[in-house]
């Protein structure tokens, strides 16, 4: 994400935060798919990531702390992250309100608030691809390895190419496309894998061991895909 898509997105997504948060129309309940992949066992991966009460767990681009509430549910060490100082405010607040431990700090993908080998896993829903260019992509997953503990395991959700946002994107090359049309996030410039096959190419670039999948479905009028990974 260059300099002027930070600025902007955390402007625009505070704005955004705000608003959800004055009108309590905010997501309580997790990410079905993670559910299903982290705690199906062997339903969904071929080597399950089942979390443990001693684990200690990150949310990159937390939004409302809603994904960490199953593993702060089951006694984990739960942390999350976000762009604008007010964002991870209204995070720990909503957290501390629902009666859930969490620790919420000022953090972005390439520039994480903490030491080196310190979580077990970390789950990046639906932000990776705000990075915008293939060179800061590479560079968020290389510090999402970095905080990670040998053995540790990354959770990854991000745009597939059935989905509205990519469907009205500006296609500028490279993966690199411009949302129009859409919503708040008009104008920015986002980073779409595009396929599983990609999403696998760069976090295998990082990792040493890949599985993928995808949601596609369609809510009504509204065409809806996901690309997963599980990256260890």
């Amino acid at each position: 994400m260059n300099q002027n898509n930070l600025v902007n997105a955390k402007d625009s997504w505070n704005l955004e935060i705000q608003r959800e948060k004055k009108e309590k129309k905010y997501p309580k309940w997790p990410n079905e798919a993670m559910l299903k992949v982290l705690f199906g066992g062997n339903d969904y991966l071929e080597k399950p990531c089942l979390p443990k009460p001693s684990w200690r767990v990150l949310d990159v681009g937390c939004g409302f702390a809603n994904n960490l509430v199953p593993f702060a549910d089951m006694g984990c060490d739960c942390h999350g992250v976000d762009l604008h100082p007010d964002m991870a405010k209204t995070a720990q607040e909503v957290m501390d309100d629902r009666g859930f431990k969490a620790n919420i700090k000022v953090g972005s993908n390439r520039s994480l608030p903490y030491e080196a080998e310190y979580f077990d896993l970390l789950i990046s829903i639906n932000t990776l691809h705000y990075e915008g260019t293939e060179e800061n992509f590479i560079s968020a997953l290389t510090e999402f390895k970095r905080v990670l503990k040998p053995g540790g395991s990354l959770y990854i959700s991000t745009v597939g190419s059935e989905h509205e946002i990519y469907r009205r994107s500006e296609i500028l090359g490279n993966h690199r496309y411009r949302i129009k049309n859409f919503d708040f996030r008009d104008g920015e410039e986002f980073f779409f894998c595009d396929s599983e096959k990609y999403l696998k190419y760069y976090c295998s670039k990082v990792f040493e061991n890949v599985e993928t999948g995808k949601i596609t479905e369609k809510l009504m009028n509204l065409p809806l895909e996901f690309l997963i990974a599980i990256c260890r």
